[in-house]
């Protein structure tokens, strides 16, 4: 694809567009299919959620969270729809009056 310049610097344009056609090819619904994952991080007992990740299974969401945030004892995820409402929020800064 050779973008160009058009008459303003909003407009692009595409040369040899009927080159460009055909060359994407569809994949089938499951080739990928991201799932949205609560992982948590156990601690002695108890389990603590630490985050949502959307990736593929959840090894790689559990993967994921502990790339982020470091080790644990032990993990877990479980899915979750996409269309729950996202996990509260605490702020311990508005608890000291801070923001």
């Amino acid at each position: 694809m050779a973008p160009n310049s058009g008459d303003s610097p909003g407009h692009i344009v595409i040369e040899n567009l009927e080159q460009e056609k055909g060359q994407a090819e569809p994949c089938g619904e499951a080739a990928i299919r991201l799932r949205r994952w609560l992982v948590s991080f156990a601690s002695d007992r108890e389990w603590y959620p630490v985050g949502e990740f959307a990736e593929l299974d959840a090894t790689s969401a559990i993967d994921r969270a502990i790339d982020v945030l470091g080790a644990g004892t032990d993990y877990q995820a479980e899915e979750i729809p996409w269309d729950a409402a996202p996990l509260a929020r605490l702020n311990p800064l508005a608890q000291r009056g801070w923001q």
